[in-house]
């Protein structure tokens, strides 16, 4: 199966980006997900750059493949349009040399939104790793694997839980309180994530923050990384403050209203711009170099 893109797009580079956060494999470009009520893996390689194009290797075998290419083409950002943004970065001091080596970067959206909309909750006033160490154990205890990879529950593989089991994963509370909440919703119906997508980036964070649990921060994640809206910034976010104030600010940490005001003339790429700010820090000001690229993820042509 193969996924043609919108260019340009690096593969490689993009998946090197979001295993920095050590929730993706670093040795190999794969990813697992429940599909057609089976554990599924997805192996991805670029095999042409011009124009881009991605051969997914799949098993078990996928039911509904059409379905799942547009699934893995969300997940990819395929349709994605980086020459405008550049367009405009390259006539920026402080983006054109960013741009330029990080030409071709996109981000991934998870494989669904469930497993994106737990990982925001579980993210709220903890750190990252604290965070991922709970999810691992949400996953050890009620996911599922496939060929060494952890597949994440489903709605209905939560909705059922007691809040005390929930709690045993590393929980607070109230955030069990929220998960348990929003799996029953979204086993339902209530919650339907299909009817999104027509909707404005300011009604949809109202709408999703009126969830139990879900206020503005979480919304603004969720739009940004789960639903790939590039205008969008959770500006309120500790370290969105701190890395906009840093590149934009001589490194003051920013008010959340001093981040969107930076960011106002980057419109309608906001999002975007944050992003790649984040990437330039990961991989460049932390010192992540070439020999730590995974081989799989290798370019054919």
């Amino acid at each position: 199966m193969n996924i043609s893109c919108v260019g340009p797009y690096d593969f490689p580079l993009s998946w090197r980006f979001v295993t920095t956060f050590g929730d993706l494999p670093s040795q190999e470009a794969a990813i697992s997900m429940s599909w057609a009520h089976r554990p599924t893996i997805v192996r991805m390689e670029q095999i042409e750059r011009r124009p881009p194009v991605i051969e997914l290797k799949v098993k078990p075998r996928p039911r509904q493949s059409s379905l799942l290419m547009q699934r893995m083409e969300k997940v990819l950002n395929a349709d994605l349009h980086l020459e405008p943004f550049y367009q405009r970065a390259r006539r920026d001091k402080l983006l054109a040399p960013m741009v330029k080596k990080l030409r071709g970067l996109k981000p991934f959206r998870p494989p669904d939104l469930f497993q994106m909309m737990v990982t925001a909750i579980t993210e709220q006033q903890i750190s990252l790793a604290a965070a991922r160490s709970i999810r691992q154990r949400i996953v050890a205890r009620y996911g599922t694997a496939v060929e060494g990879l952890p597949v994440f529950p489903r709605p209905q593989d939560i909705s059922q839980l007691r809040l005390e089991d929930l709690r045993r994963c590393g929980l607070s509370e109230r955030k069990a309180e929220y998960i348990l909440n929003l799996a029953k919703m979204m086993e339902s119906g209530e919650v339907d994530t299909e009817q999104w997508s027509p909707l404005s980036d300011d009604d949809l964070i109202g709408l999703i923050s009126g969830y139990r649990g879900f206020g503005e921060w979480t919304a603004e994640y969720i739009m940004l990384r789960g639903l790939g809206r590039m205008d969008v910034v959770p500006a309120t976010d500790v370290g969105i403050r701190k890395l906009v104030g840093l590149y934009f600010a001589q490194g003051k940490r920013l008010s959340p209203g001093e981040v969107r005001q930076a960011l106002e003339p980057w419109a309608p790429w906001r999002g975007l711009v944050a992003f790649y700010l984040m990437a330039d820090y990961r991989l460049n000001q932390m010192g992540l170099d070439q020999a730590q690229w995974p081989s799989s993820c290798s370019t054919r042509k």
